[in-house]
């Protein structure tokens, strides 16, 4: 059935990871420039501003993310194949944040000659926690799985 907990889990889970591919991550300020960072790119936070580093990685695997948790969600009759990839999407989520809140701004952003020796601060906004709740939405989703199978299997063994 599509109208179980885990599909709702699942449905806002891919609406979090949709509302995050258009939504910035955060302002990063050095010493001289203010710049906006996305899932699609870092560029400067002026009108017209050129782009310094595209981050279109973080756009691409937030789409695969919401596909994945969209066509997870149509796989009701085969729970455990849906319990597999709810956590192939956990994962893919973890990765997801730690390229965006870590590798990103502390280890390649360092290496832009524009923001060579300058001391960066990162100030997030929204676009840079909806990937977080989406984990904590699969994850959950995953546990209501695995429920309905421990269910399904302990009425197989009483007939």
């Amino acid at each position: 059935m599509i109208q179980r907990i885990q599909s709702l889990l699942l449905l806002f889970a891919c609406v979090c990871l949709a509302v995050a591919c258009f939504m910035p991550i955060g302002t990063i300020t050095t010493d001289t420039m203010y710049y906006s960072y996305s899932t699609w790119t870092l560029h400067e936070n002026i009108p017209d501003g050129q782009t310094i580093y595209p981050t279109f990685i973080l756009g691409i695997l937030d789409i695969i993310l919401a596909v994945l948790g969209l066509v997870c969600i149509f796989l009701y009759k085969k729970r455990m194949v849906q319990s597999k990839i709810c956590m192939a999407g956990v994962l893919l989520n973890l990765i997801v944040v730690i390229l965006m809140l870590w590798i990103y701004p502390d280890v390649l952003f360092v290496k832009i000659p524009a923001m060579e020796n300058q001391t960066l601060n990162t100030q997030y906004s929204i676009g840079a926690f909806l990937p977080i709740i989406s984990i904590a939405l699969f994850y959950f989703a995953n546990k209501f799985i695995v429920n309905d199978e421990k269910k399904v299997r302990a009425a197989d063994r009483l007939r």
